[in-house]
């Protein structure tokens, strides 16, 4: 997980972490995540292939408590054979199961592959947040989307 990760960071197309993570990192990350705030893993016998996990939102605030952040990564090599589609489909159905009315996900603009698995799950686009993140020195935009579960 921690190899895709830092995959993506490197990208620059699909996260807005500016330096890649250590092995602590992500166990602090999973330790943080329980059955309501699941992590579903996407693997086969050589390995990961993706991971996708529902965050909290504002957990500091009641009132978001029924909203729940999605994050997704996948291996280079797994994108376009349909995992992405199987992680987002096991998460939906685990928010449901857990309470959550409401999903939602930031990308960049140019993140066309996840726009396409977004669209394909019924999100909408929000709007877009402009010069929302630093990398490399440069201003990025961030859209921002949703899906009402109920």
């Amino acid at each position: 997980m921690l190899d895709i990760l830092n995959a993506a960071i490197a990208s620059r197309i699909a996260n807005t972490e500016a330096n890649p993570k250590v092995l602590a990192d992500m166990h602090r990350w999973l330790d943080s995540h329980d059955e309501r705030y699941a992590v579903v893993v996407a693997c086969n016998p050589a390995g990961i292939l993706g991971y996708a996990s529902l965050n909290p939102y504002y957990a500091e605030r009641a009132s978001y408590r029924g909203v729940a952040d999605v994050s997704y990564y996948l291996a280079p090599n797994a994108q376009g054979r349909g995992i992405g589609t199987r992680l987002m489909a096991e998460l939906e159905a685990i928010a449901r199961n857990n309470g959550f009315h409401k999903l939602v996900v930031r990308t960049f603009p140019t993140n066309i592959p996840s726009q396409k698995l977004l669209k394909k799950f019924g999100y909408r686009i929000v709007g877009t947040y402009e010069r929302e993140a630093i990398l490399d020195g440069t201003f990025r935009d961030v859209m921002a989307l949703e899906k009402l579960l109920s």
